[in-house]
């Protein structure tokens, strides 16, 4: 039996193959903290491959007296719901749950019946009291279910380090997450920091030098900073030279219009800088005012272009939906983007109305509406509905020449962990994997006629695993009618980020249906399925694309270079059943993580 275990979800990403990006550095700083053992950390390949039955399987297994977890918008949902299972197994098991998703205006989410104790805020200071069971009991039994948040005025540096303690284990070659900064100078309005932290708490260069020295004896080759604004720090020419001779690969956000001349993006160059993210949020210099961001957009803009000719790929931020905003104008940022040339990464949002903010507080006297569950997107702002703002989203595609949100890739190849193979014909259901992200293979020459076993199936998959993204993928040996992929597509998905997400956007959400057929099928079935859901023809060489929306299966071995520059125009219809080129495919050519 374990008597603590820290738990923090992922994100499920957009393709099978994109890394997750879940780093337990939360839970790990808190167990340092609380000089806990080492395995009170939940495995993070398990957190990161585990369906949600395997998961909570996994965790009764371990028998934990006491269970932490971290609640982003992210993974709110599918955490709450290990927890109520959890809880109805054990009725005294003691969790407590922190991360940004408790603050004391998020209503909802502190009625939960499930957690015992909610922390708000930087939880350091409360680790070794709330993660003791006996002293929790105490705090319990006078009726407390919110603490914090607590002003911390210490630099990250205060607390123990938990890649020293080994609460992390970087992997070799691997990426982590690093904190040099806490707080931030910036008071924008839609973020948290204004109200809990808005004086930085910097690291010195000397002290984060030495920690990346460790790190790099250690053998991580990546380092990703979480330090709200990288080069707001006055030691910054110091912190950058002495990156320099890690030759390490870096990457972190920054406020470009404190980039005055082409030295800062050199030195940023050679500490390993390939990409940073850089907001820009709108043209409009009034409405960054408003929000407390301030700036000059052409200031912004001018640093980003620094950063480009020093050879450093700006991922730029647009926020539709600010208030006092005219979405006319993020338009005319990414045609300003355009042409300046820095348009390759461009990121455009919907305004999310946080738990926590300035924004939220003042939504009503702002004329904002929004929902009250993740991602919380805005409903209405001012003049503005969701449905005028994503219209504006789609003109900022067509200006930028990409999707700016584009939908989930399923996994068409051959195999995958996880990938199930189903031949409805042999009638057999048998257990099924449980994987975070599951791939659910149907080989049959007539789904229609098989539909009753098939839908049987498939909400078997999605019983077992509800929260889990599961790419269903209909093979077929002969054309059937198109309801069979409207039934699919209509099976129940719980509330969720994810779905609530695929919903604003119009894309697919935990089930991710796909078709693959052979050349000979009929090209206009195969156009009308097309409009309806991934549609692929397998092709043993490379062929021209059929047209619209049609994709190819591609069997066998070939080099990608030669293939992105044939299918330049539209890479992402293009599927390997080889899982090594899909995987490179997705990496190198689509950039998916």
């Amino acid at each position: 039996m374990f008597d603590v275990q820290l738990i923090q979800l992922p994100l499920h990403p957009s393709t099978a193959w994109e890394p997750t990006g879940n780093i337990a550095l939360a839970p790990a700083l808190l167990a340092a903290a609380a000089d806990l053992p080492l395995n009170s950390i939940f495995p993070e390949n398990l957190l990161n491959t585990l369906g949600d039955m395997t998961l909570l399987e996994e965790i009764k297994k371990r028998n934990p007296v006491l269970l932490g977890v971290t609640l982003y918008l992210w993974n709110r949902d599918r955490t709450l719901h290990l927890l109520r299972e959890l809880k109805q197994w054990n009725p005294n098991l003691l969790i407590i749950a922190g991360g940004p998703e408790v603050t004391s205006d998020n209503e909802k989410l502190l009625n939960e019946s499930s957690i015992d104790l909610f922390i708000a805020g930087e939880g350091e200071s409360f680790a070794k009291e709330v993660l003791n069971p006996q002293d929790l009991k105490k705090i319990l039994s006078t009726g407390t279910r919110l603490l914090g948040p607590v002003i911390d005025t210490n630099p990250p540096d205060f607390w123990p380090d938990p890649y020293h303690t080994g609460h992390l284990t970087p992997k070799e070659g691997g990426s982590v997450h690093i904190e040099t900064q806490r707080g931030c100078q910036c008071l924008c309005s839609y973020c948290a920091y204004r109200r809990t932290s808005p004086i930085p708490r910097i690291t010195p260069a000397e002290t984060v030098l030495k920690k990346i020295r460790k790190l790099h004896e250690m053998g991580v080759e990546e380092l990703v900073f979480l330090d709200p604004t990288f080069n707001s720090r006055l030691d910054l020419p110091q912190l950058l030279n002495g990156m320099s001779q890690f030759e390490m690969s870096c990457f972190a956000e920054v406020r470009s219009d404190l980039i005055y001349s082409a030295s800062i993006p050199d030195s940023l160059a050679l500490a390993g800088f390939s990409s940073l993210e850089v907001g820009l949020q709108t043209m409009s210099k009034e409405v960054l005012k408003s929000i407390g961001r301030g700036g000059n957009p052409d200031s912004i803009i001018r640093g980003a272009s620094l950063l480009k000719d020093s050879g450093i790929t700006p991922i730029i931020d647009l926020i539709l939906g600010l208030p006092g905003d005219d979405p006319k104008n993020i338009q005319l940022a990414a045609t300003e983007l355009v042409d300046k040339n820095l348009h390759d990464q461009v990121q455009t949002f919907c305004l999310s109305v946080l738990p926590g903010t300035e924004l939220r507080l003042n939504s009503a006297k702002l004329g904002i509406s929004f929902q009250d569950k993740p991602p919380y997107s805005l409903t209405q702002s001012g003049e503005y509905s969701i449905k005028d703002l994503l219209l504006v989203r789609e003109n900022v595609s067509d200006i930028l020449g990409y999707d700016a949100d584009p939908p989930p890739r399923p996994m068409l190849s051959d195999s995958f962990p996880g990938m199930e193979i189903f031949v409805p014909e042999n009638k057999q259901l048998k257990t099924s994997p449980s994987t975070r992200h599951g791939v659910l293979r149907i080989n049959t020459k007539d789904p229609w006629f098989h539909r009753q076993v098939i839908l049987t199936k498939i909400k078997e998959r999605r019983n077992q695993d509800p929260y889990c993204p599961l790419d269903i993928i209909i093979q077929s040996e002969k054309i059937f009618p198109l309801d069979l992929i409207e039934i699919i597509q209509e099976i129940e998905e719980p509330e969720c980020y994810t779905k609530a997400k695929a919903e604003i956007y119009d894309s697919p959400g935990l089930v991710r249906l796909a078709v693959i057929m052979a050349e000979s099928t009929n090209i206009q079935w195969l156009t009308e399925c097309s409009e309806l859901t991934t549609t692929t023809i397998l092709s043993n060489s490379v062929t021209t694309l059929p047209g619209g929306n049609i994709g190819l299966l591609l069997k066998g071995t070939y080099d990608l270079s030669q293939l992105s520059a044939l299918y330049s125009q539209a890479p992402h219809l293009i599927f390997f059943a080889d899982p090594k080129l899909e995987e490179l495919w997705n990496l190198d050519v689509l950039g998916l993580g």
